[in-house]
């Protein structure tokens, strides 16, 4: 994955997922068209995606519990699972979406919408809407927190 999104990128992400979610579509457009110097949201939803995912399965495996050789020995074998793989089949697919996407907006929203269900498929029992909001809201304050 590339460098690290910034709280700027995350937070544009993030509103991009809410729109996309939310079928505003007019607010996604602009948000997919950007600034000049602006990475391409397809691209940013995307690192932004895999980065959360790659986060909540070491949550939902408590790899992120552990430290030291436990820690070690517990990501070798995540590495070499079916998870790890399967995984990573995913990731590279979502990367070679948002590269074709380039401004579309309808590519650009379906891929949001893809993220916010795979998240969604980790942090709730469905899409209940005060579930997504609270999501949504966690994902704002996670990025506020880190500027």
């Amino acid at each position: 994955m590339s460098a690290e999104l910034t709280p700027d990128q995350i937070l544009r992400v993030v509103a991009a997922l809410e729109a996309a979610w939310g079928g505003d579509e007019d607010a996604l457009a602009a948000l997919v068209r950007g600034g000049q110097r602006e990475q391409p949201l397809a691209q940013l939803i995307t690192q932004y995606g895999a980065s959360r995912l790659q986060s909540m399965l070491l949550v939902v495996t408590g790899i992120n519990r552990l430290d030291g050789p436990d820690l070690q020995e517990a990501l070798s074998a995540f590495r070499e699972g079916l998870i790890s793989h399967v995984t990573t089949i995913a990731l590279s697919m979502m990367d070679g979406w948002a590269h074709t996407a380039g401004d579309d907006v309808r590519a650009t929203g379906e891929l949001a919408r893809q993220v916010m269900r795979a998240l969604l498929s980790f942090t709730t029992d469905g899409d209940d809407p005060r579930e997504v909001q609270a999501l949504l809201a966690h994902l704002r304050a996670n990025a506020v927190a880190h500027s």
